[in-house]
């Protein structure tokens, strides 16, 4: 995983060989084969105020990793007292540092490490800690309200129509005329009388 946040190496106080070869060794690692942001200042008990090396400190706006060869305690004290705000930031090599509302320090004890693989291994791991704390703030953030969708009011139901009325039955008259009846409908029709009336005359020359 790649380290995210700016590296800050401390050199040690004196002469001292072994520590100036890890350091170099330590420095040229972070930036051939890790690409990382990594800057080297003096001994941080020597920094003075307005120093290159403080100057540097103060554009670091984010947190950052600080090897050094004092415990995280007084490396903290050494930037407080440059006028560096800062509060420890926890990690496997310094577990329970005080909680403080500004940027994150990386505290890491070069004297307790026992190889660069080491160092680098702490630092992937402080870095790793910094890039999950990142996506967690972006995932607890509050979704959106979901707004209600508007209620359409229903179509009213359809009201009945009045049935037609019932066709009505022909009147009686109506049903005389259709058999033959005239309209005085108690006397037969003078069709029917006429041939009544050949039939008598047909049955009486019969009888003749």
């Amino acid at each position: 995983m790649p380290i995210v946040m700016p590296v800050v190496v401390s050199q040690a106080a004196g002469a001292n060989q072994a520590h100036r070869d890890l350091e170099e060794k330590l420095v040229t690692r972070l930036m051939l084969d890790e690409a990382a942001d990594v800057r080297l200042i003096g001994p941080m008990q020597q920094l003075q105020g307005n120093s290159t090396d403080q100057v540097m400190l103060e554009r670091i706006t984010s947190d950052f990793i600080l090897l050094g060869w004092h415990a995280p305690e007084e490396s903290l004290r050494n930037l407080q007292a440059l006028g560096i705000a800062a509060r420890r930031a926890a990690h496997a090599g310094d577990r329970n540092p005080p909680l403080r509302s500004c940027r994150g320090v990386y505290f890491i004890d070069l004297t307790k490490l026992k190889s660069i693989d080491d160092a680098i291994a702490q630092i992937k791991a402080c870095s790793a800690n910094r890039a999950n704390k990142t996506i967690q703030i972006g995932l607890s953030a509050p979704s959106p309200k979901k707004t209600a969708s508007p209620v359409t009011p229903s179509s009213p139901p359809p009201t009945s129509q009045p049935a037609p009325p019932a066709a009505e039955s022909p009147s009686t008259a109506e049903r005389y005329v259709a058999l033959g009846w005239n309209d005085h409908r108690d006397e037969p029709h003078d069709a029917v009388d006429d041939a009544m009336e050949s039939l008598i005359d047909e049955l009486d020359q019969m009888d003749l």
